[in-house]
């Protein structure tokens, strides 16, 4: 959609009335005027634009059946195609604007089509096509583009305006956004925008012109935790139950997040417990006649079937705190979750992180590894590959719960077994 010489913009009069006006040049004079509904601002836009381009024609006498205005318009409507260079035709254009333009295009709110826009990627997640956390991602970013051009027409905004609403701060940051966020903005916006070209809101993709930028990838050793923390983490664990009330009532029962943390950590089990696979996972898929954790197609993040093996250490732990009166997902999770990894300082991803390592470290295979963990290969070598060693992986797999000790063990097949 060209940029029109003449702009509508909501516009507030000193006597406190919203109008929406008018401006630009015509003939090196400047035009301004105010309209009550945008309707008529449009209407009023468009016979400027037709002023404008008859301003620049050769006349010549033709019979035709058109009235006088409608010959205006198609002289201006000519010139236009000529001011273009453009080698098609009048009805070609015509033509295409039948197949493609739609009236909402030149009243669509970016308020309107944000909301609309909302809708539909809260609808994906209830059908499970995107996850919460992207559902969420999205609408906050496009939130903040409807509060931008707020009261503005969705079809009128443009690539450079784009650029600056990307260019501003983000949160409490007050410096300039990293090429990261940038990218990641942009792609936001992209898919809006194309959501809006397939509604016919607006003419063409904004986002075109807005600079997309290569980065360098520098991700580089995977955060873990050693044997040492993570044997003092789920001793500590067996014995937390939250935080008491001032009523003298705890959040929880002692041991309550054991089974949580001991699949996620001598498991591997994505640790999201609202969409990801902790809280998709079932007792049924914990089977103890083979010792494997199966991670369904309805449960694993990219949709693939994949299996853990359950080594002893980590039965024993599932054995002592069983899931029938220790459920995975505990009441008052979230606040329980938060308090842990606060005095514990844990990040979101070392406890699978530590599992990917202590088990390369401990069987030395990445492609066994990988399996597991439903990574490739070139990611578990990359980023795991010599973070522990054998005589550090072997403490891990043999920590479990206080008052325990593990027989003799070795190794066959990628797993402990009793010697």
């Amino acid at each position: 959609m060209k940029s029109s010489r003449f702009k509508i913009t909501p516009f507030r009069n000193p006597s406190g009335e919203n109008v929406f006006r008018v401006s630009g040049t015509l003939d090196g004079k400047m035009v301004r005027k105010n309209f009550r509904s945008r309707g008529e601002a449009v209407d009023y836009r468009q016979k400027l634009e037709i002023e404008f381009l008859n301003g620049e024609s050769k006349g010549q006498t033709v019979w035709t059946t058109l009235t006088h205005d409608q010959n205006r318009d198609a002289i201006a409507a000519v010139n236009m195609l000529r001011r273009a260079h453009s080698g098609k035709s009048l009805t070609f254009a015509v033509k295409y604007l039948l197949d493609h333009y739609r009236d909402s295009a030149e009243t669509m709110t970016v308020e309107e089509a944000v909301k609309e826009y909302t809708s539909e990627k809260l609808r994906e997640f209830e059908r499970g096509i995107i996850s919460r956390r992207q559902q969420t991602a999205i609408s906050s970013e496009i939130r903040k583009l409807g509060d931008y051009f707020s009261g503005r027409i969705v079809g009128e905004i443009q690539g450079t305006e784009l650029r600056e609403f990307l260019e501003t701060p983000v949160g409490r940051s007050k410096g300039a956004v990293s090429l990261k966020t940038w990218n990641n903005r942009r792609g936001y916006l992209s898919t809006f925008f194309k959501f809006c070209l397939t509604k016919k809101y607006v003419g063409e993709d904004p986002v075109l012109e807005v600079p997309q930028y290569k980065l360098k990838k520098a991700r580089g050793t995977a955060e873990t935790l050693s044997a040492a923390q993570a044997e003092d983490l789920m001793h500590w664990l067996e014995s937390y139950r939250g935080q008491e009330s001032r009523k003298g009532v705890w959040w929880g029962k002692p041991g309550c997040m054991v089974p949580y943390f001991a699949l996620t950590l001598f498991g591997g089990i994505r640790p999201d417990w609202k969409d990801g696979e902790i809280g998709k996972l079932l007792s049924e898929d914990l089977r103890f006649d083979t010792n494997v954790i199966l991670i369904e197609p309805r449960v694993s993040k990219v949709n693939e079937k994949r299996s853990i093996k359950m080594q002893p250490n980590l039965r024993r732990w599932l054995e002592a705190y069983p899931l029938e009166k220790y459920p995975v997902i505990p009441q008052r999770m979230r606040d329980m979750l938060l308090d842990v990894r606060t005095q514990k300082a844990l990040g979101h991803d070392v406890l699978r992180h530590t599992f990917i390592s202590m088990t390369v470290g401990a069987f030395r295979s990445v492609g066994d590894a990988a399996l597991q963990a439903g990574n490739s290969e070139a990611v578990i070598r990359k980023h795991y590959l010599d973070l522990k060693s054998v005589e550090e992986a072997d403490r891990f797999w043999s920590i479990v719960p206080k008052g325990e000790k593990l027989p003799a063990m070795e190794k066959r097949e990628g797993r402990f077994v009793v010697g």
